[in-house]
């Protein structure tokens, strides 16, 4: 789940795909109540026992809409289509989760190293391609996520990959599978096609006054030019005031040694481990006997490769240099009390298992320099600078603007920020701020243009706000029949000709359908056929649309050829479809079989995926409360 929102690279749209499909079929389907939840008052959600948090759902709504981007608008405008929204982002939740629930009965497991290793490769959180504690931080941050809800989606994520794979690794194909499809997908057809282009019966078309004021009168609204305004407005920004910012020498100093802990590397510690597994049979009493035994002289690395359990560790049972919440709290609290390189512990209980470590390398910490950190307290000097500006401007821009409805120029000069002035902007063709809704919303609502006051503040995004006033206001109007009339000619003239091509197109298909020659008609209007020789699927011979209609098109029989006739875009075309050659997987090249098998297996594997959510989903003891959900 955090993968999704931090590690874009990774993406598979075919499990996308298929969640969204066994998403939408459980939505109305009677899982939904509004009755509240007994137990847990903060979930929105109950699976077989377990909950699915408010504050999961949060995350997973803010993610699914920020996917959406600007599109969220266009298809969620009412109330009930943001209901229906929320509830198919919680229906995803619940997939997820009985998944989850069946990958852990199935026995799927991660261990420590696997989680530390997907952690530390995820590039959002490295700096110059190396794993940053810092950039982890705020990525956090930014989810509202904790280390350990961080890991724990970590390990869901693992798991779910691991059940997918396994469930795809299991598939197979039987040679009659495999040539079969191959006899469909690598299907050769032969025939031709006749494009008639509708601008050849448009020569001579005649429009007369009754036409052009009857399709004016009933097509009115082709022809509105939208409602227009230009706004003046006061914008702040955090990056704005940050260049006003002036940061002095002795305030870089002070900021350093006032917050000198920032600028202490930890002492860094490298270790190894040999796990004995908590579910093998006494597990403690194993560990101890280990550590006797390493005690005695047995060197770490031979007793790792023969007795440890822990099989993605590194050679020796290396974990690397450990960050702080890597590992569980007894593990870590274990190597707090190695001191030494060479020092091993006792046998530490985790939910692994019992676990000796030994340290193998220590890093002692450092402080910074001063100038090393210069710049990056010059940056956060004038962020900080930047941040109480913008609170004090933003509050004066909010008090004044509202106790002066009519004028922005006094609290223009009271947060010396300048008036500017928009553009004529519409609903639809509003760019840059103007786009945002919020924006669109005030601009084009009635205190602003009627009554001419001064807008609330409007928050963009984060440190960023405006105030606006009207300057301008065009109302929408329907444009004089004179300046639309060559517009108005050229429609109608496509429409008769759209029509003309198409009866001639028919025409010309029920003849030949009688076996009549058709030549001479089509020489009267300069066509001629275009031969399709085995052409495949993928060929570029026809446009997507005519290409795809020829390989519907049934079986020519007993030689007849088979005749269709379709429109597309600019044309009318005549489909005749002469022979079908199956394809041959003996002849085939080998990448195009092994592509062939792959695309089926995948198939099988969808489907196998699809029904076991499926059948997840209708075993489960599912419990809904909505208004955990609602806005």
């Amino acid at each position: 789940m955090v993968m999704d929102s931090i590690r874009e690279g990774v993406k598979k749209p075919w499990a996308k795909i298929l969640i969204f499909v066994i998403v939408i079929s459980f939505v109305g389907a009677g899982y939904f109540t509004s009755a509240f939840l007994s137990g847990d008052p903060y979930a929105a959600a109950v699976v077989n026992g377990e909950s699915v948090r408010k504050d999961d759902f949060d995350r997973a709504y803010s993610r699914t809409r920020q996917q959406y981007g600007e599109a969220f608008k266009q298809f969620v405008k009412t109330d009930e289509q943001e209901r229906n929204f929320r509830e198919n982002v919680l229906q995803d939740l619940i997939s997820r989760t009985v998944t989850l629930q069946a990958a852990q009965d199935l026995g799927m497991r991660v261990s420590t190293a696997q989680i530390r290793k997907t952690i530390r490769e995820i590039p959002a959180i490295q700096l110059e391609g190396v794993y940053s504690e810092e950039m982890l931080d705020r990525a956090l941050l930014n989810l509202n996520m904790s280390r350990e809800k961080f890991k724990q989606s970590i390990v869901s994520d693992l798991v779910l990959g691991q059940l997918i794979s396994g469930i795809s690794s299991s598939e197979f194909l039987l040679p009659q599978e495999t040539e079969s499809s191959f006899q469909l997908q690598g299907q050769l057809r032969s025939g031709r096609a006749l494009p008639i282009k509708y601008s050849l019966f448009d020569a001579g078309l005649e429009i007369t006054d009754e036409e052009i004021d009857t399709f004016y009168q009933a097509k009115q609204e082709l022809y509105r030019i939208e409602e227009k305004v230009s706004v003046d407005y006061l914008e702040l920004t955090l990056d704005s005031l940050q260049t006003d910012i002036e940061v002095s020498e002795q305030g870089i100093t002070d900021f350093y040694e006032e917050n000198i802990e920032r600028y202490k590397t930890e002492e860094q510690k490298r270790v190894s481990h040999i796990l004995v597994a908590s579910e093998s049979d006494d597990a403690e009493k194993k560990a101890i006997a280990l550590k006797a035994r390493l005690t005695a002289g047995e060197a770490f690395a031979e007793v790792v490769k023969e007795s440890s359990d822990e099989f993605s560790a590194g050679e020796g049972g290396d974990l690397g240099f450990l960050v702080s919440g890597d590992m569980e709290e007894s593990f870590e609290d274990a190597v707090k009390l190695l001191q030494v390189v060479g020092d091993i512990s006792e046998p530490v209980k985790t939910s692994f298992g019992y676990h000796i470590i030994k340290l193998t390398e220590l890093t002692e910490g450092e402080t910074q320099p001063l100038d090393d950190v210069k710049e990056q307290i010059v940056i956060a000097l004038k962020k900080q600078g930047a941040e109480e500006a913008f609170y004090e401007k933003s509050r004066v821009l909010e008090e004044k603007s509202f106790e002066i409805t009519d004028s922005l120029v006094d609290v223009s000069k009271q947060i010396n920020v300048e008036i500017k002035t928009s553009p004529l902007f519409g609903r639809r063709a509003a760019t840059g701020v103007f786009a945002n809704q919020e924006v669109k919303d005030a601009a084009f609502g009635e205190n602003v243009v009627v009554a001419k006051m001064n807008s609330s503040v409007i928050s963009i995004g984060e440190n960023h706000v405006l105030v606006l006033r009207i300057n301008t206001h065009k109302p929408s109007e329907i444009k004089p029949i004179d300046d639309v009339r060559t517009q108005v000619v050229a429609s109608l003239k496509s429409t008769k000709a759209k029509v003309a091509a198409t009866a001639f197109g028919d025409t010309l298909k029920e003849k030949l359908s009688k076996s009549e020659d058709v030549s001479e008609l089509i020489a009267l209007k300069g066509l001629a056929w275009k031969d399709l020789d085995k052409i495949a699927r993928t060929s570029a011979a026809l446009p997507y649309l005519q290409l795809q209609q020829f390989f519907k098109m049934v079986n020519p029989a007993d030689g007849v050829a088979t005749i269709e006739a379709m429109p597309d875009n600019s044309e009318y075309v005549v489909l005749v479809l002469n022979a079908i050659e199956a394809g041959n997987v003996e002849s085939a090249d080998k990448a195009s079989v092994s592509q062939a098998t792959q695309r089926l297996t995948r198939f099988y594997s969808d489907a196998n995926y699809s029904s076991l959510i499926a059948q997840q989903r209708s075993e489960a003891d599912v419990t809904l409360n909505l208004d955990n959900i609602s806005r």
